[in-house]
């Protein structure tokens, strides 16, 4: 089963959503797991001190640094004894940077943090920092999508049936894995979805397949080996746990997906991230992007075994 023995919990340090400290708590509590505080403060640059301060730049961020310790310690003071271990961390500098930085040096399994970290009149809506640690942190990033604290009930794994790589294969073990691993913790529903789709209809003409019987003949053998090769990551990867949904979408992922979503309910969708190893930076593709954009539940992102982040 895939552990999360070290969490880190990315936040403002003023202001920690219950939805963050909940799905924390209850992860934590599972696994007992070592949970991380951990806020970043942008850097004040000299331009910014001509405004408002006679202090050196270097007292300045020391006197933000110890407020912003303060702060954190605080609130996380309210609730430290729902964990087993629990500490405080703050850093200075661009948040999706510190906090990679601060995963690949301590070795953390997983880092949670909120959707977005402001109101926002755009429904679905990733926050920046959310992208780009999704982009560039080496380990599952958790991006909770509500600030209601609820459990979690409905879970998509959404995988690429006929990935054309090894990388991608594993990648597709990773996600069901992981999935049925929170489906069991939770007790929540898992639904495994793969959304496809057939050549446009001049290519079915060069093949020959003109009527909609033919059409619909070719939706049939499709779908019919789509299935048999899920039921055989799901019979390798899907362990204590009532038998999965499995849903065929024809139709475009970035569109099918999220509708998908949308419709059902869904709590948590799992999902994977494309990338070329040893190309730093090259491993979210346009398909998940896309899929981010149009998703408003909590989304957790996997990265293929040998990734390597860009931030150094």
């Amino acid at each position: 089963m895939d552990t999360f023995k070290k969490i880190l919990v990315a936040t403002p340090a003023n202001s920690i959503q219950p939805s963050v400290i909940s799905q924390s708590t209850r992860i934590a509590k599972k696994q007992q797991s070592h949970v991380t505080f951990f806020s970043v403060a942008e850097e004040i640059t000299k331009d910014q001190l001509t405004w408002g301060s006679i202090l050196p730049q270097q007292e300045l961020m020391a006197n933000l640094l110890e407020e912003q310790q303060l702060s954190l310690s605080k609130k996380v003071e309210a609730f430290q004894n729902d964990f087993t271990s629990v500490d405080t961390f703050n850093a200075v500098g661009l948040p999706f940077i510190e906090v990679t930085k601060k995963v690949q040096h301590d070795n953390y399994d997983l880092v949670i943090l909120a959707a977005k970290a402001n109101s926002h009149p755009r429904k679905r809506f990733f926050g920046s920092t959310a992208v780009h640690l999704m982009r560039k942190c080496p380990c599952p990033v958790l991006a909770i999508g509500s600030k209601e604290t609820k459990p979690i009930k409905r879970i998509v794994a959404a995988v690429d049936a006929y990935a054309p790589t090894d990388e991608g294969h594993n990648l597709n073990e990773k996600i069901l894995r992981m999935a049925s691993n929170i489906a069991a913790l939770e007790n929540a529903e898992l639904h495994v979805v793969h959304a496809w789709k057939l050549p446009d209809e001049n290519y079915l003409k060069r093949w020959g397949t003109t009527s909609e019987i033919e059409r619909l003949e070719l939706v049939m053998k499709k779908q019919q080996g789509i299935q048999k090769h899920i039921d055989k990551i799901i019979e390798k990867n899907v362990f204590d746990l009532n038998p999965p949904i499995t849903k065929l979408l024809e139709g475009v992922a970035q569109e099918e997906i999220p509708q998908y979503v949308e419709e059902n309910d869904i709590d948590l969708l799992v999902m994977g991230t494309v990338c070329r190893i040893g190309i730093p930076g090259y491993f979210i593709g346009n398909t998940a992007e896309s899929i981010l954009s149009e998703v408003s539940c909590s989304v957790l992102t996997l990265k293929p075994e040998g990734f390597v982040s860009p931030v150094e």
